[in-house]
C-alpha cells in the first residue's frame, strides 16, 4: 500500500498557494512553518520544501526587517562625493565608517558616480556625524554631501501576483499596475525605544544574516545558553516586534539567464509639492518589484527598485506615464552590484549599555587602517 504524500504535487497545487505562501511569510517569518501553515492550509513539508529549496531556486531571498526606533537608532539617507583622489578609496573608508559610524549600507550610484549611504545613528549624534563628514569635506576626502534624517520608512513585500512561478519570471501586465490601489506610506509618529539589551541585539543581527537559521543553531554560535535566547527572542524581539516583520524579493541571480537579472534602480524625487509628492508616492507604491521608500525631513521622496532588465522599459514608461512634468525634479540612478554592501545593526558600538559615538574614535579609525590623512 502506497503512502499517502505529504507534499501536494504542482498539479495538485492551488494556483495561488504561493502567492498565499509568500504573504504569509511577511507576518509570521520564513521560520515559522507551523503558523504558515495555518495561514495558508498547505502541508508544512510543502512550506518547508518552497522555503528551502524552491523559491531559492527562483530567486528570492527573505529578509528580516528591524524596527530601528526600537532599538533606540534613527534612520539618515546620506550622498556622498568623494572627490578624484579619494574615489577609489571610498570602499574601504565606508567599510571602516561601519565599525564606528554606524553605517549600514553603501552603494556607488551611476551614471553620477557618487556614493549613497544609509546611516543608523544614536538619538542626538546626527550633529556630530554632520561635523565629521564635514571635515573629510575640509580635508579633501569629499567634494561634498548631504545627510537627512528619514522621517518615513519602509521595505514592502514583493507582490507575487505578477510572477510566473512555472515560467520563474515576471509577467506584468501594466494596464493593471495602473489599476491597483496605492499604498500610502504612514505618517504616525515613531516608536520609543524599547528596553533591549545585548542579547537582543545579537539575535536581531543573526536573523539579518540568515533569517531561516534556528535559535538553537544561533546559540550554539554565539556560544550562549539556549534557553536563555529563546527568552530573549519571545519576551523582548517578538514581543516588543524589533523585527516587525520579514520580506522576500526576487534578486539577481548572474549564474543564470538574462530573465534572472534584475538592475537596482534608485529614483529621487525632490523639490516635491504636497499634491505631488501624494501623486509620485501612489504611484510608485503600485510598482510590483518596489523595495523600499524612504521619506527624508526636507521632503525628497526616494524608491529603490530592483526591475528584471526584460523589464525595465515597460517600467520605466509606466512611471513617465503616471508622472509626466517632473523632469526638473526627478534623478535616476543605478546601483553598481560590484560595489554596493550591507551590514548588520552595528550591535558592537552597544556597550554598557548604551550606543556609543565617539568622533576622536572615528577619526582614529580612518588613520589607523592607513586609509586617510585627516591632517594636512
Amino acid at each position: 500500500m502506497s503512502h499517502a504524500k505529504s507534499i501536494e504535487t504542482a498539479r495538485d497545487e492551488s494556483p495561488d498557494l504561493e502567492v498565499r505562501i509568500i504573504k504569509a511569510i511577511g507576518v509570521a517569518g520564513p521560520r515559522n512553518v507551523a503558523e504558515i501553515s495555518r495561514m495558508t492550509g498547505a502541508h508544512q513539508e510543502t512550506i518547508r520544501y518552497k522555503i528551502k529549496k524552491r523559491f531559492g531556486r527562483l530567486g528570492f531571498r527573505f529578509h528580516a526587517e528591524v524596527d530601528f526606533d526600537k532599538i533606540g537608532l534613527g534612520l539618515h539617507w546620506a550622498a556622498l562625493d568623494f572627490t578624484k583622489g579619494h574615489y577609489s578609496l571610498a570602499p574601504q573608508i565606508l567599510r571602516a565608517l561601519n565599525q564606528v559610524g554606524y553605517l549600514t549600507y553603501y552603494a556607488s550610484i551611476v551614471p553620477q558616480g557618487n556614493y549613497v549611504a544609509l546611516f543608523a545613528l544614536p538619538e542626538n549624534t546626527a550633529d556630530q556625524c554632520n561635523e565629521f563628514l564635514s571635515a573629510l569635506v575640509q580635508k579633501g576626502i569629499l567634494n561634498a554631501f548631504t545627510l537627512d534624517e528619514i522621517l518615513v520608512s519602509r521595505h514592502k513585500v514583493m507582490d507575487p501576483h505578477f510572477f510566473n512561478f512555472r515560467s520563474g519570471r515576471w509577467e506584468i501586465e501594466w494596464d493593471k499596475v495602473a489599476g491597483l490601489a496605492p499604498t500610502p506610506l504612514p505618517l504616525s509618529k515613531k516608536p520609543h525605544a524599547e528596553d533591549f539589551d545585548y542579547y537582543d541585539l545579537l539575535v536581531i543581527k543573526e536573523l539579518q544574516m540568515d533569517s531561516l537559521q534556528h535559535l538553537t543553531g544561533i546559540a550554539k554560535k554565539l556560544k550562549v545558553h539556549q534557553k536563555t535566547l529563546e527568552y530573549h527572542y519571545r519576551t523582548h524581539v517578538q514581543r516588543w516586534k524589533l523585527v516587525p516583520s520579514y520580506t522576500i524579493r526576487w534578486t539577481q541571480d548572474t549564474t543564470k539567464k538574462l530573465t534572472h537579472s534584475v538592475a537596482t534602480t534608485v529614483i529621487t524625487f525632490r523639490g516635491l509639492s504636497r499634491l505631488e509628492y501624494t501623486e509620485v508616492q501612489a504611484a510608485i507604491s503600485k510598482i510590483p518589484f518596489l523595495w523600499s521608500e524612504d521619506l527624508l525631513q526636507d521632503g525628497t521622496y526616494i524608491a529603490v527598485l530592483h526591475i528584471p532588465v526584460t523589464d525595465m522599459i515597460k517600467a520605466t514608461s509606466y512611471i513617465n506615464g503616471a508622472l509626466p512634468n517632473l523632469s526638473s525634479k526627478v534623478t535616476v540612478g543605478f546601483v553598481e552590484p560590484t560595489n554596493a554592501t550591507s551590514f548588520t545593526i552595528p550591535y558592537y558600538m552597544y556597550q554598557d549599555d548604551r550606543w556609543k559615538f565617539d568622533l576622536r574614535q572615528m577619526e582614529s579609525s580612518l588613520r589607523k587602517e592607513s586609509v586617510v590623512s585627516l591632517k594636512k
